[in-house]
């Protein structure tokens, strides 16, 4: 079916536009022009969707370990890989996302019945995660490749350091500051307490104080400030605590990997007795799990489900018909995230084809 300009303007004017480029005649049209029918991009995973787990897939997963491997070395042949501080070259990367792809592939098996997963997807977010670095750890003690912080791990059947007793006792080095986690966690849930019921009221502002000194109207407003004070003087405390608590669990957990080889037999072993989110199979299984929960839970919408991994799926809810789908919330960190994973994911299929 051709169609000239001015018949196309005549049908965009009477509203007709999008039914005609749905048609047969005006999807032909639409690719001669350059302009596609179908918007190339979505972020919604339809239930049906069939991602390559059946049969033979070693074509597959040697396509995506390819691609990610050439994306990482086009980014980071001369500057340093985020987490490992290294170039591509100093790192053998190929080993570990071999061995990662090939877990990835069977835990997207595993989890169909949940909900289908790209398992480009899930690669591209282990490497905003951790970068394949198996033993990377974070400043909010979240650890290994898929960086699960330890009650989420613990929910999922994973082992951590401080989990047994004999974590507690030689031949382990700094066996003193194997409990060290529990006090970190105790702590900040002691802060967070502290800071919902105790926070005076009321509420003594930086705009506030600033409008009183400037008025000097501040008769009245000494105890308000007292109070204030002594509120911010124990949460520097309540951090000061939980950031030394924090460091000592570091130290402990840096001190028993250090040297160690997750390739090296004997070195594996040492390690899953130790910490299994220093390993690959159950932080992968956990992490599709989580993340096909949450597409079932957002709809098939990948962004939500992917910062819900992330920031927890709860920070995603949203309302009245968005509700099913969730939402990006609006927090610079999660922002952040979730667009480095999409970057990801199309530097990595686009190498793929």
């Amino acid at each position: 079916m051709a169609i000239s300009r001015r018949q196309f303007l005549t049908v965009a004017g009477s509203g007709l536009a999008l039914s005609f480029l749905n048609s047969p005649g005006g999807a032909a049209w639409a690719s001669v022009r350059g302009i596609r029918p179908v918007s190339p991009i979505n972020i919604i995973v339809p239930r049906d969707y069939q991602p390559p787990i059946a049969g033979d897939t070693r074509n597959y997963q040697f396509k995506l370990v390819r691609a990610s491997l050439s994306y990482l070395e086009d980014e980071y042949s001369v500057r340093s890989l985020p987490v490992w501080g290294k170039p591509f070259g100093a790192v053998d990367l190929e080993k570990r996302v071999t061995n990662i792809v090939y877990w990835v592939m069977k835990a997207v098996k595993a989890h169909l019945n949940i909900y289908p997963l790209d398992p480009a997807w899930i690669v591209a977010q282990i490497m905003k995660e951790s970068y394949f670095y198996e033993f990377a750890i974070s400043s909010a003690l979240a650890i290994g490749i898929c960086q699960f912080i330890q009650p989420t791990a613990k929910s999922h059947g994973i082992l951590c350091a401080g989990d047994r007793a004999a974590h507690g006792k030689s031949p382990y080095k700094y066996p003193r500051l194997a409990k060290k986690v529990r006090e970190y966690y105790q702590l900040k849930r002691e802060r967070r307490r502290y800071a919902k019921s105790k926070k005076p009221s009321p509420e003594l502002t930086q705009q506030k104080a600033v409008q009183l000194i400037a008025s000097g109207k501040t008769t009245g407003y000494q105890k308000t400030a007292q109070a204030h004070l002594a509120y911010w003087k124990k949460i520097a405390e309540y951090d000061k605590k939980v950031t030394r608590a924090r460091d000592q669990y570091r130290q402990y957990l840096q001190a028993n990997i250090q040297g160690k080889d997750i390739f090296n037999n004997r070195d594996l072993q040492a390690i899953l007795n130790f910490d299994e989110r220093f390993t690959y199979r159950k932080p992968v299984f956990a992490m599709v799990e989580m993340i096909a929960r949450g597409l079932r839970s957002r709809k098939g919408n990948i962004l939500a489900a992917s910062v819900g991994f992330n920031a927890g799926l709860s920070s995603t809810k949203d309302f009245g018909a968005y509700e099913p789908y969730g939402q990006i919330p609006a927090i610079e960190q999660a922002t952040t995230y979730i667009s480095h994973v999409l970057i990801n994911h199309y530097e990595i299929t686009r190498r793929m084809e």
